[in-house]
């Protein structure tokens, strides 16, 4: 969609080039980040509107805003070849949001862990992990480390499951309401207009969707200029900027004590990239997954385990829990930084 302006960059000087890039990779992270959350906040009032639970909503339609970014990076970087920044883009921002975004989320109000995702989400996200990493090292092509089109399509399906069990799972233990609670319900979607939150939700996808190419554009060839690998730039900078939306949402959420939103969007963010964004790109074009991605694979899947046995031992996360988090992501952030200068 920006080939014109991608045309014209090309077209300058080695330096203007350069800052070319960096301002592309600025203004794509700002759309974003301000497309996710006008996004996030149509998609919401339109939940709210239709009477859809806060796990449902965290997990599945905040969970796809937020996870927005990052489909729009991984997808239009697996069109233009990119496949280590698609890939690493998605372990990087999983890693990123179970450490960082949960970690800064028990810093402001303790993180209350339910039955349900205990039972149901945090194994479903393991699950994901663990199969992405079967598919990564085995049963490819003619390359075993990658991700094929069938593979693709059977991580898009089992999105589709996960999804349908969720809402019908919601339905099946959703309280019954009072007379009293049932109006003030009423009223409250009532002062909802769906049409200005249904163009909300268009205009934050357009931003994301313009955003992406920009991010993946600009991060492509500030990677190439420093001598970084695409691995890197993917695990790092452009990680950390596409889950921008999921830690400012779960911050929120967490300040405004909606624990479930907080929680679910995370887990259910992790879920959404590993099935949705990853199935789509990998149903687009196959995607070659290179040794440092699959080591990151298998580190998130490690991390995934490790959340899931510390949750059915601690029900809530608070500060400690979330400075151990933030020091776990600074130690695998010097690995990974270690690694790419070969010291490691």
């Amino acid at each position: 969609m920006l080939e014109f302006l991608f045309n014209l960059i090309e077209q300058t000087s080695h330096g203007v080039q350069i800052f070319l890039f960096i301002v592309c990779l600025v203004l794509g992270m700002f759309a974003l980040i301000k497309g996710a959350d006008w996004f996030v906040s149509g998609a919401s009032k339109i939940a709210k509107k239709l009477g859809i639970s806060s796990l449902v909503v965290g997990l599945t339609i905040v969970a796809f805003g937020t996870s927005a970014p990052e489909a729009s990076v991984s997808i239009s970087s697996s069109i233009a070849g990119a496949t280590d920044i698609s890939t690493g883009n998605i372990v990087g921002s999983n890693i990123f949001n179970l450490l960082v975004v949960l970690g800064m989320s028990a810093l402001f109000m303790p993180v209350i862990i339910n039955q349900t995702v205990i039972k149901r989400d945090i194994p479903i996200m393991l699950g994901s992990g663990i199969l992405l990493m079967i598919f990564s090292f085995f049963f490819g092509g003619e390359n075993a480390n990658e991700l094929i089109r069938i593979e693709g399509i059977i991580l898009l399906v089992f999105l589709v499951l996960y999804v349908v069990f969720t809402i019908i799972d919601e339905k099946r233990k959703a309280p019954k309401l009072t007379p009293e609670e049932m109006e003030k319900e009423k009223i409250e979607k009532s002062k909802i207009n769906i049409w200005i939150s249904l163009l909300w939700l268009v205009i934050g996808l357009v931003l994301v969707i313009f955003g992406g190419e920009l991010v993946t554009y600009g991060a492509q060839n500030i990677a190439l200029e420093l001598g970084a690998s695409e691995a890197l730039v993917g695990l790092t900078i452009v990680a950390v900027g596409t889950s921008l939306p999921e830690l400012v949402t779960s911050i929120v959420a967490a300040k405004k004590k909606e624990n479930e939103i907080a929680l679910g969007n995370v887990i259910g963010s992790n879920i959404f990239n590993i099935l949705f964004i990853l199935g789509a790109a990998s149903t687009i074009a196959p995607l070659s997954i290179s040794t440092a991605v699959l080591i990151d694979t298998v580190i998130m899947c490690v991390l995934f385990l490790a959340f899931f046995i510390l949750c059915l031992f601690k029900r809530k996360l608070g500060k400690t829990e979330g400075i151990i988090f933030l020091v776990l992501y600074i130690i695998y952030l010097v690995y990974i930084i270690l690694r790419d200068m070969n010291i490691l």
